[in-house]
């Protein structure tokens, strides 16, 4: 059997890159999608038949936190899952306490999103650990340095010099904080460069995003 979901959020922007998202995601039908917790109450009591609830936090009128008490009142059997770029502990537990079923942050990655669709549809729960974010967003560019470095003969010290560039430190502070001269930073920088095939950061910036394998 397919799984029926309602989107509420009232980003219009990031609701259209769910719809589409969810058209990668076999068995998965959006039936609705609302701005919200009023609008949600409205769908709900239309008898519209709604697997699982993708509900964002922030919203006009009444927000998803507002809603959730509402939900686990008058529908029960709700399975409802948030969404949200709030994605602390303490919010986290409170839409837990509230009846949610779970929790994903905005800024999870596609797969995540995947899993906790299906798990929650199956009537399971998940819950997103506040620091998997953290760790997917540095485990993604630990790994594009490393690609870096094999796929343009960096050293170590070239690759630990593109990790502060791309975190905007000047040359005087990468000196600083690697003990060399200003002048030995600008150096490698030009050597950076050179092996990369461009002429500044947004040369390197550039690189990147034209090669998402990297």
């Amino acid at each position: 059997m397919g799984i029926s979901i309602l989107l509420a959020d009232d980003h219009n922007l990031f609701a259209v890159g769910i719809k589409r998202i969810l058209d990668f995601i076999p068995g998965c039908e959006l039936v609705g999608s609302v701005q919200n917790g009023r609008e949600v109450i409205l769908f709900l009591e239309s008898n519209q038949k709604v697997d699982v609830l993708v509900l964002d936090l922030h919203m006009p009128v009444m927000d998803g936190m507002q809603l959730l008490p509402h939900l686990s009142r008058k529908f029960p059997d709700m399975k409802t899952m948030i969404l949200s770029g709030h994605h602390t502990k303490g919010t986290l537990e409170a839409c837990k306490n509230l009846g949610a079923k779970g929790f994903v942050g905005k800024d999870s990655c596609f797969e995540i999103f995947r899993e906790a669709l299906e798990v929650i549809a199956a009537g399971g729960e998940y819950f997103q650990p506040v620091s998997i974010t953290k760790n997917i967003y540095n485990g993604h560019w630990n790994c594009l340095y490393q690609k870096l470095r094999s796929e343009y003969g960096l050293s170590d010290r070239e690759t630990e010099i593109i990790k502060m560039m791309l975190n905007q430190s000047e040359n005087k502070e990468i000196a600083q904080q690697l003990n060399l001269s200003p002048l030995t930073v600008k150096t490698h920088r030009k050597n950076i460069y050179k092996k990369l095939h461009v002429h500044n950061i947004s040369g390197l910036l550039g690189l990147i995003k034209e090669h998402p394998g990297l």
